[in-house]
């Protein structure tokens, strides 16, 4: 009974962490940047892999890296100013979230979060003199590495705007012959005044006070921590142990915590890009990809391992003729046909391979990455890509992670068949 009560609470828990507003935003908003993140990313396989005039399969073809050109610009609309439209998406979710106009939402936090960048920045021109311009936003701010300060900024500006728009004194009174969504606007004027006053006052009060900005503080103290504790290989096997335990009570873990892990992970993958594209060193080794491609085959839990090993062990015509209908979702890393079908949630014995196979291969991965046994991932793959050849994309062709891939599905049929034998003794 003492079990069962530590689980139920750990289930409520964990539902009512996914369905709080904020971190659902959060989870949301990166939901619908999706179709742009992989239109990006196919233009980034495209100059890599094809264009490029040093490694690229066309890079004796005289024209070809001039249509690299093509690829950039696609880049720089999107995953380059990644930072901009994840402000936006966000506020619209969370101003929803309140039964408020989701698209001021959305403008307040683009808003608020250009309200927080320097009002100067450093650059270096074509000579290598460096000058001070005013009133300019570069890609460092506007991509992946500036999402932390976009997501507080917005979270911030658009729960502090939906407080003051509830109070009725700073409303503004239009006369009925006035067309309603003028109205509206006019209620939100004097909220939005204040907290676009708020947020400026404490960006220019940090600067003449301590001499620095938000950025840099939210860098230094908040980004910088996280991002080096989900490059450490034991940083990274606590959420994948964490996102497997919420799968094997029936909870779905790479999405209640995703809205913790993605940010962190896109701007590990955008720091790859952007090294990839300058010929400097790849600086990490966990980022999205990687993940997708090493712990998460088949779904949570490494499940195609799972398919392989009901299909070579298990003498249940239930458990195979179920595993018939989720292979191809299997295959396309959709787990959840399996997950609820077999069932492997609440399943004791299929719930420790669960947890234990995405963590072997984690582990394995890491290593054999730090190791320069295989390329850091640079390119940001669909989730839904399959394996083998996820693993060959993500890390911009290098056949080895595509192999070292089929031998991490070898361990972990090693791992579940043992279990997957124990349930032909179960009663069915």
């Amino acid at each position: 009974m003492e079990n069962n009560s530590i689980v139920n609470k750990m289930l409520v828990f964990a539902n009512k962490f996914s369905s709080q507003r904020h971190i659902a935003a959060i989870r949301d908003g990166f939901v619908a940047l999706i179709p742009l993140t992989i239109i990006a990313s196919f233009w980034v396989l495209v100059n890599n892999l094809l264009l490029s005039p040093t490694n690229g399969l066309l890079k004796n073809v005289t024209a070809a890296a001039k249509w690299m050109d093509l690829g950039n610009q696609v880049y720089n609309a999107s995953l380059g100013i990644l930072a901009i439209l994840i402000a936006a998406t966000i506020g619209y979710k969370l101003a929803a979230s309140y039964n408020h106009d989701g698209l001021f939402g959305a403008v307040m936090g683009i808003v608020s979060f250009v309200l927080v960048l320097p009002a100067q920045v450093a650059l270096t021109d074509v000579n290598g003199e460096s000058f001070t311009a005013g009133s300019v936003l570069t890609q460092a701010q506007t991509s992946a590495t500036g999402m932390f300060l976009a997501i507080i900024a917005t979270l911030l500006s658009v729960t502090l705007l939906v407080k003051f728009s509830n109070m009725d004194k700073l409303k503004i009174r239009m006369h009925e012959s006035v067309p309603p969504s003028i109205a509206k606007s006019f209620n939100v004027l004097i909220p939005a005044f204040l907290v676009t006053t708020i947020i400026g006052l404490l960006e220019v009060v940090i600067v003449w006070t301590v001499k620095s900005d938000i950025p840099t503080l939210i860098a230094k103290f908040f980004q910088a921590p996280l991002m080096a504790s989900f490059q450490s290989l034991g940083g990274i096997l606590v959420y994948v142990f964490l996102c497997n335990l919420l799968w094997a009570f029936g909870l779905h873990g790479t999405f209640i915590l995703g809205s913790i892990g993605e940010p962190v992970m896109l701007t590990a993958i955008q720091e790859n890009m952007d090294a990839l594209k300058n010929n400097a060193e790849l600086p990490n080794i966990v980022t999205k990809p990687f993940l997708d491609s090493f712990a998460w085959m088949g779904g949570g839990g490494m499940l195609f391992c799972l398919v392989i090993a009901i299909f070579i062990g298990s003498k249940r015509e239930d458990y195979r003729s179920i595993t018939k209908v989720g292979l191809i979702p299997s295959l396309f890393n959709v787990s959840e046909p399996l997950m609820f079908g077999l069932p492997v949630v609440f399943n004791p014995l299929l719930g420790i391979p669960l947890i234990l196979v995405p963590t072997v291969t984690t582990t394995i991965a890491y290593f054999a990455t730090s190791m320069g046994i295989i390329a850091k991932t640079s390119a940001l793959i669909p989730w839904t890509t399959p394996p083998v050849i996820s693993g060959y994309l993500a890390t911009n062709g290098d056949w080895k992670a595509a192999l070292l891939q089929v031998i991490l599905l070898a361990i972990g049929v090693v791992i579940y068949l043992p279990f997957v034998r124990m349930t032909n003794k179960e009663k069915f």
